[in-house]
């Protein structure tokens, strides 16, 4: 079929809107993962955990995240996009609120896993109707734009807990936080369901009574859809998607994705969720400790809002090279003020908050960009639950890796491992700027030699 109708189209209200609505699920990905900074400094002592211990409960998150997103993508192939995109909501609010009412480490265990699992599922529902729906010139924009909102929610939910550590204590702030983090998604509920499915998957899989509905809704928002019985394909099995996606000739977008995240988390998670126990260990008080986090998730979010701005015209593989060679530079100069003994809590949160800016703002905000368009669209949810199959893990492995290091090695780890990201990356990454779905399905996948697209010129 032909999608001119939407990638050649100037971006409308139904896609901005339908980023919108999405992106409240890395919105409150980022609030529940950065809630987590403040419950690190306080959990250890009230469930009379070892470091290395608080470490593995609140990586629970992430391999939850990894295990929903795994699973979460073979369904939202097989069943569609929308269906998971409306109801993954009440999980993730339940299990914010379970989070919240924690009363020993195990329970915070099973519910942190559980919230992540749920969170996980929305990647991998939210973004590929994200990249499905949007014009080739802002599709970038449009799926990098969920960057900003996690960096925003991870920002407000610092705020929050050191504004609630000043006033009610660390020990139970970070209760409030996870209260806090349900609200959205339950009204996010109702606000989804107003959102049409995928026309892309519902015409690739041969769902005739969904493409009339999904043309009635799109109408309303002003796009016209022409779809020919000659259209419509078949629906394949789970086995048969999962043999195109693990492919020979998709060998290398499977590399390629699993780098990005991993690389990323293996360098960011030190200057992310695990700043405030650094400094608090360093010997900043929990006050400090927030407010440092505070001040990097704002220039991150600054970051964030600078590529998003440019990533549809630099392109994604010039932004993930430079993004990891730069971050090595602030993490360079704190190793650096280590050894020399001129290290300072304010020069560390002063370079933590620089590295924050290059690493979240150019690799984060891309890390979301090359899963939503690679693997074809029977395969673009697991597609994205392949990256969050490796990122969120290896940022638990991460966490446990720091707490053994300690300080000091932490960062020298975190100066060397931006470089070898940035050198790997050269060599793997796959250029989807300025090219539609389906171009970059045959390039990949299908090994269909074409020209490079060329865009017209206005």
């Amino acid at each position: 079929m032909d999608y001119t109708f939407l990638d050649d189209m100037k971006t409308s209200k139904f896609q901005k809107r339908l980023s919108i609505l999405a992106a409240i699920g890395p919105f409150t990905d980022g609030f529940n993962e950065f809630g987590a900074s403040t419950a690190l400094l306080a959990i250890g002592v009230l469930f009379h955990l070892s470091v290395i211990m608080s470490s593995v409960i609140l990586a629970s998150y992430w391999i939850g995240v990894g295990a929903g997103g795994m699973i979460g993508g073979v369904f939202s192939d097989k069943i569609g996009r929308k269906t998971l995109f409306v109801y993954d909501t009440i999980g993730m609010g339940v299990f914010a609120l379970i989070s919240a009412v924690s009363f020993n480490g195990i329970f915070f265990f099973f519910s942190r896993l559980l919230l992540g699992f749920f969170i996980g599922i929305d990647y991998v529902a939210a973004l590929p109707l994200i990249s499905e729906y949007a014009p080739i010139k802002d599709r970038g924009k449009l799926l990098s734009t969920q960057k900003f909102f996690f960096t925003l929610g991870a920002l407000l939910a610092i705020g929050e807990g050191l504004g609630l550590t000043i006033l009610v204590g660390v020990d139970i702030a970070w209760r409030y936080i996870f209260i806090t983090a349900a609200i959205p998604v339950f009204i996010l509920f109702f606000l989804r369901k107003s959102m049409p499915e995928s026309i892309r998957w519902a015409v690739e899989n041969g769902k005739e009574n969904r493409v009339k509905r999904i043309k009635s809704r799109l109408k309303k928002f002003g796009i016209d859809v022409n779809v020919k019985k000659s259209d419509m394909g078949t629906e394949p099995s789970i086995k048969d998607n999962l043999k195109k996606f693990f492919s020979r000739p998709n060998l290398r977008a499977l590399v390629y994705i699993f780098w990005l995240g991993t690389a990323y988390s293996m360098t960011i998670n030190l200057v992310s969720v695990y700043e405030p126990k650094f400094l608090d260990d360093l010997g900043a008080t929990s006050t400090i400790s927030l407010l440092g986090s505070v001040i990097s998730a704002f220039l991150g979010l600054i970051g964030t809002v600078i590529v998003i701005l440019t990533i549809d015209k630099i392109g994604r593989k010039n932004i993930g090279v430079i993004g990891f060679m730069l971050s090595a530079i602030p993490m360079g100069v704190m190793y650096a003020a280590f050894t020399l003994h001129a290290a300072t809590l304010p020069l560390i949160m002063s370079m933590f908050a620089l590295f924050y800016f290059i690493n979240v703002g150019t690799i984060g905000t891309l890390q979301y960009v090359p899963a939503a368009e690679l693997g074809g669209t029977r395969n673009r949810g697991l597609s994205m639950g392949w990256d969050k199959l490796w990122e969120f893990p290896t940022a638990a492995g991460a966490f446990a890796l720091y707490a053994y290091l300690g300080p000091i090695n932490s960062v020298l780890f975190d100066t060397i491992m931006p470089v070898v990201g940035g050198i790997i990356l050269y060599i793997l990454a796959i250029e989807t700027n300025d090219k539609s779905l389906e171009y970059i399905e045959d390039e990949t996948i299908n090994e269909i030699d074409q020209p490079k697209q060329v865009p017209e010129e206005d």
